[in-house]
């Protein structure tokens, strides 16, 4: 069961704090007068109600662990580079986000995801994807140059794979060029579907 952690900054309806644990909270996001900060703090089993901006949110989470924990997003997110660590984690809703930290034993079946990289991991481990229309890039770096060649004047996927991204992730029916993708991608024998076995 969790409690509603209420703002620590009243006066503006802020949430600001520094090398903190949280255990067994709810957090709305959502900004009114003032962007939340959090630095250096641990999230064990809370929810995170991610109502702020793109560029709020990575700022928000940026530089914090989260265990157990479950992020909703209210909203289609467009995340630029996040440093932080998500350890079975369940992420819900609309993401778009590169992600540095630890990812691992993570849910995404409820995500739909417009794009998802992961900087420190090279295969899916042990995170779940939904086996709808989740496709799935690993070694992703390593594929760049063959993802190029078959793209190119295509589909601008292999453009968001850089030198030092391990794994892609991103829900087919979310690309505008899904109907490219679909046909292309079967080709590549280290792209995959989630529901392949």
């Amino acid at each position: 069961m969790t409690t509603i952690l209420e703002p620590n900054q009243a006066e503006i309806a802020q949430h600001k704090h520094y090398d903190a644990n949280f255990a067994n909270v709810e957090i709305d996001l959502r900004s009114k007068n003032a962007s939340h900060v959090f630095q250096n703090c641990v999230f064990e089993n809370c929810i995170l109600r991610v109502n702020s901006t793109s560029v709020q949110t990575t700022n928000i989470l940026r530089g914090n662990e989260f265990n157990d924990c479950l992020l909703k997003s209210g909203r289609d997110l467009s995340l630029p580079t996040i440093d932080a660590d998500f350890t079975r984690c369940r992420f819900e809703g609309r993401w778009t986000m590169r992600i540095k930290g630890k990812v691992d034993e993570c849910d995404f079946t409820k995500a739909k995801l417009g794009m998802l990289i992961l900087y420190q991991q090279t295969s899916i481990g042990d995170n779940e994807f939904s086996e709808n229309d989740t496709v799935i890039i690993e070694n992703a770096s390593s594929r760049r140059d063959e993802l190029r060649e078959t793209l190119e004047n295509r589909s601008k996927l292999w453009m968001h794979i850089r030198k030092d991204v391990g794994l892609v992730a991103f829900s087919l029916g979310r690309q505008k060029d899904a109907d490219i993708l679909r046909e292309v991608l079967p080709t590549l024998s280290f792209v995959r579907w989630t529901g392949d076995t």
